[in-house]
């Protein structure tokens, strides 16, 4: 009986453990269950795992003494293995340790202990059949957890919209602007941030916080009576995302920065992406104005009402569609960028600087200029509000590595439109060798294939030498990179970010320019 209730523990501590790594998992998928649990599924077990299963076998189907606690000995070195591997590879992105993360595990740690109770007058071989299954499965108690505690989530998250909702009524005369796109909306809000915060009161959503959860920590949290202006990023990965956000905080101003093949893994179909992003200018309050970038053909052809006003804009100077401000005369270099802002209407133009680089953050720049001018900022004033702008960690910033090399890193979240930028950026910017290090593009559904390989294809014309991360997720490059004859003596594919950044140790010299291009979760580890 004592052996019995030591391998019950062990199998319900093991579990446990596992479980941390679980509900880290799905709090990396927004803890959308529809994604976390198709992934989750993939590794039931790792090689050394099998002792667990050995150790199953020993304490639970062996009726000799010696052997079975030899079975406990090796459920143990199996926990041991497990965290000293979790050590050894920490986790990009820490788990953030919630109140909805606490309870989920509180749950599950009860389901593991009426489950060992209730085994306990089980005969052995149940009990083995349990442990075989349970711990390789540990993600179901997540799942099991998340649906129990689902009315209890909603009831706390009611609660803090309503006290958000409250917030907001308290400030009548707030201005809050909707931030939206497929790529490009962290760094426009950080550009609107920063160019406003000089003449208004302002608050923006931290980081990438641009869910209704996001938005309402935000508010609950840093929403003063004194603020003038809420910038609001607003994420979405399912239709309808929007509209709820919308609903919630009631824009009046929205800049939809660009429309693109992203999160196709849940959206299923590019249309529900044009369909789910144009919400933010269909639901804007009434009299609302809409910031349009005619440069992206979805966004332009997107409806308006009747009642919202169109500012439109435009980076490309050739561009016949009348936008109200575009920008001519553009010189993009190491340090920076600087083009002449045109305001279509008037003629009136401005020579203007900034320290961000590559044609997408003009841009952003621009609506940015497009959203200041309409709450009132002088024409004249604009030049002071750019030179000031600085690059977002990870989104294409710079740096110097020990007076040696330079790293332009655009780890954050690579998407088709940014990673030819940036290697547009790479190729023109002045060093001895060009080193591109990249796990390639993610969440493109049945466009992951064409849209990597394009990438790989960039990659050829802007690049010395490629370091891959992933042999399988890295395919398409490689295809890319092949069909451009790409020397493959320039070519290493890393089986993880370790190993890429040791192979690049290796190479890098001095003056060389290094691009990291995205910087997958570990959710997506092979």
């Amino acid at each position: 009986m004592l052996l019995k209730a030591l391998g019950l523990l062990m199998i319900t501590g093991l579990t446990f453990i596992k479980n941390f790594s679980d509900v880290h998992k799905f709090q990396q998928y927004g803890y959308y269950m529809n994604q976390y649990l198709p992934k989750a599924r993939q590794k039931l077990l790792k090689p050394y795992e099998l002792i667990y299963l050995l150790g199953i076998i020993l304490v639970f189907v062996t009726d000799v003494l010696p052997l079975q606690i030899f079975g406990l000995a090796a459920l143990t070195l199996n926990g041991y293995f497990y965290l000293l591997i979790v050590k050894a590879y920490p986790a990009k992105k820490k788990c953030v340790y919630t109140p909805r993360v606490k309870r989920m595990l509180t749950t599950s740690l009860i389901l593991l202990a009426i489950t060992a109770f209730g085994m306990m007058f089980l005969p052995n071989w149940s009990i083995a059949i349990y442990g075989v299954v349970i711990y390789p499965m540990s993600f179901v108690l997540i799942y099991l957890a998340n649906t129990i505690n689902k009315p209890i989530e909603g009831m706390v998250n009611n609660y803090y919209y309503k006290d958000a909702l409250r917030l907001l009524s308290e400030n009548p005369n707030l201005t809050v602007i909707g931030v939206t796109g497929s790529y490009g909306k962290t760094s426009t809000k950080n550009v609107l941030y920063t160019m406003l915060s000089k003449d208004f009161n302002v608050l923006m959503t931290p980081e990438s916080f641009n869910t209704k959860m996001g938005l309402t920590r935000t508010i609950r949290e840093h929403l003063k009576p004194t603020h003038q202006i809420l910038i609001a990023e607003m994420g979405a990965k399912e239709v309808g995302d929007i509209k709820e956000l919308c609903d919630f905080v009631k824009p009046h101003y929205g800049v939809i920065t660009s429309i693109g093949p992203q999160h196709l893994d849940t959206f299923k179909t590019f249309e529900n992406v044009i369909l789910t992003k144009g919400e933010l200018f269909k639901y804007l309050q009434p009299n609302g104005t809409a910031f349009v970038n005619i440069d992206d053909e979805n966004i332009r052809n997107i409806k308006l009402r009747d009642d919202v006003t169109s500012v439109r804009y435009s980076v490309n100077d050739q561009t016949t569609l009348t936008p109200d401000y575009y920008i001519e005369a553009t010189s993009i270099g190491a340090s920076g960028s600087s083009f002449t802002l045109v305001q279509n209407k008037t003629g009136k133009k401005l020579r203007l600087n900034t320290k961000l680089l590559g044609r997408h953050n003009l841009s952003n720049v621009l609506a940015g200029i497009a959203i200041s001018l309409s709450l009132g900022v002088s024409f004249e004033r604009l030049g002071t509000m750019t030179a000031d702008l600085t690059p977002v960690k990870h989104r294409l910033s710079t740096r110097r590595v020990n007076d040696q090399y330079t790293i332009l890193d655009d780890a954050f979240n690579s998407n088709p439109v940014g990673s030819k930028m940036a290697l547009e950026v790479l190729k023109n910017f002045e060093g001895n060798k060009k080193i591109v290090i990249t796990p390639g593009m993610i969440e493109l559904g049945d466009q992951a294939y064409d849209l990597n390989k394009s990438f790989g294809i960039a990659i050829a014309d802007a690049c010395d030498y490629v370091i891959l991360v992933g042999k399988k997720q890295t395919a398409p490059i490689q295809d890319g990179l092949a069909e451009k004859a790409y020397p493959s003596q320039r070519i290493y594919i890393a089986s993880s970010i370790k190993d890429g950044f040791n192979k690049l140790h290796e190479i890098v010299a001095l003056n060389d320019v290094v691009l990291i291009e995205n910087d997958l979760p570990d959710t997506f580890n092979e």
